[in-house]
């Protein structure tokens, strides 16, 4: 793993800039005789019409939202480690070319958001790269049963379904809150690996004032990182990425723009044999290449009618090598994939009713040698809309809402093999009808109970019939899913809640890469298959006193079941968890802060890719994460000094097995100093 190779003249003069600007803040601080206004987000707050990810109230008991403060307890790597310490969640790590995967409640498929750019597929090799100095808040929305945030199926390739989607991760970055800065830097050491390090800068101000009815903001992040590997590891990664970001509020209209670029490198850890031979063969891709625009703007005609829209651009580049490896042979293959599109909505509030309407169009493209294809092209497109209602009763102690969303996927071009550029294209997929039902009940002060049901349907005959290879007629898809949560909060100490839920799929179609002639046209054969997933979520949350909280999840699989051709087969304990635990004890004493989090998951053995499929000991570990932090003030600025270690029981746990298992790294210790000014 060689170093950074980027230049940081930007970052330096980033660097004299803060310089400059804490110098004239130290000289303001000592004339005024006030603090400086600090603007709290408007579009973060879960009922407010311009929240572009609004979620049903009846849907909130299923979200969970990390913000800044979680975030900073949990000091992840990145933010595949900080999602993995959701409840429910389970990250692996795959290894050769496509690395990280996140399962929520035993499997699905989730959406990645950022500032309403979705993300492309390729998101396992995108989302390690975004430094998490960028980011505002993180919010789980699990069940995908909130059908205005994005379409129900999945952009990119052809393979179509009804609500593919289980979940969404909607990621917003910072917007500064007044003038504002911060330098950060660390270095860290894993046992047996060489010592890494980052080091990020981020400025931001507010700019007008609300006495003349027009504000706005601007703010910036420089980021890098190197993480080397021993060669015998060869799990090493570098990256050097940079966002700006701006917006404007002139009266009852607003108005932000983001743009984020990164670039780097990462390397794919060799696999240990089952023999304990290490694999010889060592994949890598340099550069991986992000980039993400984005834009939304809201208008208030007044306080209860807000009209919303939003568009992005995000495009990812890669160029991937092999060196000692017999097929294919040692070589650089490139690939690239974009995704854009745009959305209008309006939020209306009658009383105590709330009407939402919107329409969403996304296109994505994919060209090049990609995963396990040496040929992929692609063009496709998802047109939708969606309409809800949202009513009140009883003074707010009990909501109802329901829902419908209409998704169709179109295909232009899509093909794994040059010589079948001409299967399939421009046609359409049968659309997909969704309802969404929900309810909650406030029974008392401390006690709530709320439901949520989704019901998916598609089927199997658009601008051509969907057919097997082997004649067997293919039933459309559909797709149930029932959620039902009790939320207590007897105690401030003690705020329980326990969720049940069935996420129950007939039908999932895949398409293959065989192809067959109708009417003179060529189209792809496709398969069928039903799952079943069934389990209990129990949470527990409370602060102790001002200084002490915790957080404790439990996910437990009941079933998860896959039928394939009449045989079906549970995997729980078999490809997936049993059980997975999360806990997180933070405390605070004047200005030092202490945090512990423990992930405990159950082991499975099966493991699957295109090497077939294997037996080996994955995950049943329990890593612990533990940090300190302290704040010193001088001269007006904050100095922050945090002291982390991850994984301290030293687990070297894996959770795949392809060439070889992934053992995690293991103990990691580091320290991170700040100055926020």
């Amino acid at each position: 793993m060689t170093t950074s190779r980027y230049p940081l003249y930007s970052l330096l003069a980033l660097t004299l800039l803060a310089s400059a600007l804490r110098a004239e803040t130290k000289s303001l601080d000592a004339v005024s005789v006030t603090a400086p206004e600090i603007v709290e987000r408007d579009d973060l707050q879960p009922d407010s019409l311009t929240n572009l990810y609004r979620v049903e109230s009846t849907a909130r008991a299923g979200t969970e939202v990390f913000t800044r403060k979680e975030i900073d307890a949990y000091a992840p790597r990145d933010l595949f480690d900080l999602l993995d310490k959701a409840a429910g969640m389970n990250l692996t790590y795959q290894g050769r070319r496509n690395p990280y995967s996140i399962e929520e409640r035993g499997g699905g498929n989730l959406t990645y958001i950022v500032d309403g750019a979705i993300l492309s597929p390729s998101v396992g090799r995108i989302l390690h790269k975004i430094p998490m100095a960028v980011i505002e808040e993180v919010q789980i929305i699990r069940g995908s049963t909130s059908l205005s945030i994005a379409p129900s199926i999945t952009v990119g390739s052809s393979n179509s379904g009804s609500g593919l989607n289980t979940g969404f991760i909607i990621i917003r970055t910072k917007q500064p809150k007044k003038t504002e800065g911060l330098i950060s830097g660390y270095v860290e050491k894993a046992e047996s690996q060489p010592t890494a390090n980052g080091q990020s800068l981020y400025l931001g101000t507010r700019l007008g004032s609300e006495a003349s009815g027009i504000e706005g903001y601007i703010g910036g992040v420089l980021s890098r990182y190197d993480r080397p590997s021993q060669e015998s590891w060869f799990d090493g990664s570098d990256a050097q990425s940079g966002m700006i970001s701006g917006g404007i509020n002139a009266g009852r209209f607003s108005l932000n723009l983001m743009g984020y670029k990164d670039s780097g490198r990462q390397e794919m850890q060799r696999g240990v044999k089952l023999d304990g031979t290490l694999d010889n063969a060592k994949w890598y891709y340099d550069p991986l290449k992000t980039t993400i625009f984005s834009g939304d703007m809201s208008m208030q005609w007044n306080e209860n009618h807000t009209t919303l829209f939003s568009l992005f651009k995000t495009t990812y580049e890669q160029f991937e090598h092999n060196e000692n490896f017999a097929s294919p042979a040692a070589s650089t293959r490139q690939y690239e994939e974009e995704t854009r599109g745009y959305s209008l909505r309006h939020n209306a509030r009658f009383g105590n009713t709330l009407v939402q309407l919107g329409g969403q169009v996304t296109h994505s493209t994919g060209s090049g040698a990609n995963l396990f294809n040496p040929y992929n092209n692609y063009d496709t497109s998802v047109k939708g809309f969606s309409a809800s209602v949202e009513q009140k009763l009883f003074g707010g102690d009990v909501v109802l809402d329901g829902g419908y969303r209409y998704d169709l996927k179109h295909i232009g071009v899509s093909s794994v093999s040059a010589a079948k550029n001409s299967a399939q294209n421009d046609v359409d997929m049968a659309p997909a009808h969704i309802v969404a039902l929900g309810g909650r009940w406030q029974i008392a002060d401390a006690l709530a109970l709320s439901g949520r049901y989704y019901s998916g349907d598609q089927g199997t005959s658009g601008d051509f019939e969907l057919k097997t290879q082997t004649g067997t007629p293919l039933d459309a898809e559909k797709q149930q899913r029932i959620e039902l949560s009790v939320e207590a909060a007897p105690l401030r100490c003690f705020r329980p809640s326990l969720t049940w839920f069935d996420i129950d799929i007939e039908n999932f179609k895949t398409a293959t890469n065989t192809t067959y002639t109708l009417n003179g046209e060529e189209y792809y054969y496709y398969t069928q298959s039903d799952s079943h997933r069934r389990g209990i979520e129990l949470s527990l949350k409370g602060d102790f006193n001002q200084g002490t909280s915790y957080s404790f999840s439990w996910t437990r699989m009941i079933d998860n079941e896959t039928t394939t051709g009449g045989t079906t087969i549970d995997g729980v304990g078999l490809s997936s968890p049993e059980n997975l635990y999360t806990a997180l004890l933070s405390h605070r004493w004047d200005d030092f802060r202490a945090n512990l989090s423990v992930k405990k998951a159950d082991s499975w053995r099966e493991s699957t890719s295109p090497m077939g499929l294997l037996y080996a000991d994955l995950g049943d570990y329990t890593r612990v994460d533990a940090n300190i932090a302290g704040d010193f003030r001088y001269y007006g600025n904050t100095y922050t000094a945090k002291l982390y270690g991850r994984n301290l029981g030293n687990e070297h746990y894996s959770t795949k097995y392809v060439t070889g298992l992934y053992p995690d790294r293991g103990r990691t210790i580091g320290l991170e100093l700040s100055l926020a000014f």
